[in-house]
């Protein structure tokens, strides 16, 4: 059966959904959905769009079997032929094909409209919204319970590190990184930093330069680790590696400049740091962190390091660095002190398996010609995963002279912890601690820890 059907922009249409009852009429050419989860504005005509002729060749007998490679549009167009063929042929056609034929379709790009400003109306330029940075914040926090037997050591609950870290992307090769951090402090008060502030230019992989403040790359745990307990397996840093500000024995931060890249080596898998900055001031007996602004003499501090990560052991890593600083000490009438930080590392990581070992010497020589001394520390950790569960152990060591001018109170300590990190969650864990510390300025010190570490 051949008819002919003038169709003035989907007249018909209306005049079919209410024969079958599906959506009602406001107007002729606007459907409203009455459907209460579709919230889709109506659409009008546009007057201006001519007429079209459409002829339609019903075919005399409706075939059942639908080919396999039929495409969305086809099926379209077939539920259009039916529909039609239905109303000239006086046949009921199917409320869900007409309801699926008058269906507007959603604006699914979720995109806010800038309701402020004087130019929240005008079209925004390709230009404009190529410039647009595009920031993206995780949020990283703790909470612990300790137990120690220790004189005057107060057991009990603890916040942790609440830590905000933002990296933003300005194009391709431009981006910028910062991390603060709120910090619970045994005298029941807070203290808030801005442990990183750091812009990033990538001109190749052998070549990236920063610019800020970043955690200095000596060994392996200062760049493998920052200020979230939630990446770490255990529940607190090693000793040698505590951060400045705390009973910190090496220069974790440097406001400064950084150069990074891959070393062409074939197999080995070379890669170098160079580093310059400000250093950290020396003004006080435990040498505070890296000063903010200008520093407290005229020399930078400076650091190499070079790293290997053999092509044929996924997961293996060997590197070296060397760090010289020179420290300006609060009382001015003693001489600055030359510092020098030489370390190894070793570690295997794959998913199950962790091993780490780095060693660190720390060399502090007066200027003013008095006995250079040096302090020492090392750490040894292991853990496996079994499941969602990981049972790590790991030995600290670190022992400072007594002829130290900034860390004598250190003394020796050492001992070893073990327990077990329970990943309860994708990004939450519970992990479980016990510890012996034995130390030589203080008393032995025994301790259980329980965390909470989570990122959101």
């Amino acid at each position: 059966m051949r008819f002919a059907v003038q169709v003035l922009s989907f007249a018909v249409f209306p005049a079919m959904a209410a024969a079958q009852g599906s959506p009602s009429l406001a107007q002729q050419g606007t459907a409203v959905i009455q459907n209460a989860s579709d919230t889709t504005v109506a659409r009008e005509r546009d007057p201006s769009r001519p007429s079209r002729l459409l002829v339609v060749d019903c075919p005399a007998q409706r075939t059942t079997s639908v080919p396999a490679d039929r495409s969305d549009a086809d099926s379209t167009t077939d539920a259009l032929i039916a529909a039609l063929c239905a109303r000239a042929g006086s046949q009921s056609a199917s409320p869900a094909t007409v309801r699926h034929l008058l269906s507007i379709p959603r604006d699914v790009g979720n995109t806010p409209r800038d309701e402020h400003g004087d130019h929240a109306d005008a079209p925004a330029s390709d230009g404009a919204a190529a410039a647009e940075p595009q920031f993206r914040v995780h949020l990283f926090g703790d909470v612990k319970f300790s137990a120690i037997d220790s004189t005057r050591a107060r057991n009990g609950f603890a916040l942790g590190q609440f830590d905000l870290f933002g990296q933003s992307q300005l194009n391709d090769r431009l981006s910028v990184l910062t991390e603060a951090t709120l910090t619970a402090l045994p005298r029941n008060t807070f203290n808030a930093r801005l442990e990183r502030l750091l812009v990033t230019y990538w001109a190749s992989d052998r070549f990236i330069a920063s610019a800020g403040r970043y955690h200095s790359s000596i060994g392996y745990y200062n760049t493998a680790y920052h200020h979230g307990s939630w990446f770490q397996t255990a529940v607190g840093r090693p000793i040698v590696f505590a951060l400045d500000g705390d009973i910190g024995l090496l220069p974790t931060h440097t406001l400064g400049v950084s150069v990074t890249g891959d070393i062409p080596s074939g197999a080995l898998g070379l890669r170098y740091v160079a580093e310059m900055g400000s250093g950290r001031a020396g003004q006080s007996s435990a040498a505070t962190a890296p000063q903010p602004a200008l520093a407290d003499n005229n020399t930078p501090s400076v650091n190499v390091a070079l790293v290997a990560r053999p092509e044929r052991w996924d997961g293996l890593q060997t590197g070296v660095s060397l760090y010289r600083d020179r420290l300006t000490l609060q009382d001015t009438s003693k001489a600055p002190i030359d510092e020098i930080v030489g370390g190894a590392h070793a570690m295997y990581k794959t998913d199950a398996v962790e091993l780490l070992a780095e060693w660190l010497a720390i060399r502090h020589r007066p200027r003013a010609g008095q006995t250079s001394n040096t302090s020492r520390g090392w750490y040894a950790q292991a853990s496996h995963r079994f499941g969602v569960l990981r049972p790590y152990v790991r030995y600290d060591y670190v022992d400072v002279p007594s002829s130290n001018q900034l860390f004598a109170f250190l003394g020796r300590r050492n001992g070893p912890t073990g327990g077990v990190r329970w990943d309860f969650d994708a990004l939450a864990a519970f992990k479980l601690q016990a510890s012996h510390l034995q130390q030589t300025t203080r008393a032995t010190m025994n301790r259980v820890d329980a965390q909470v570490s989570f990122m959101f």
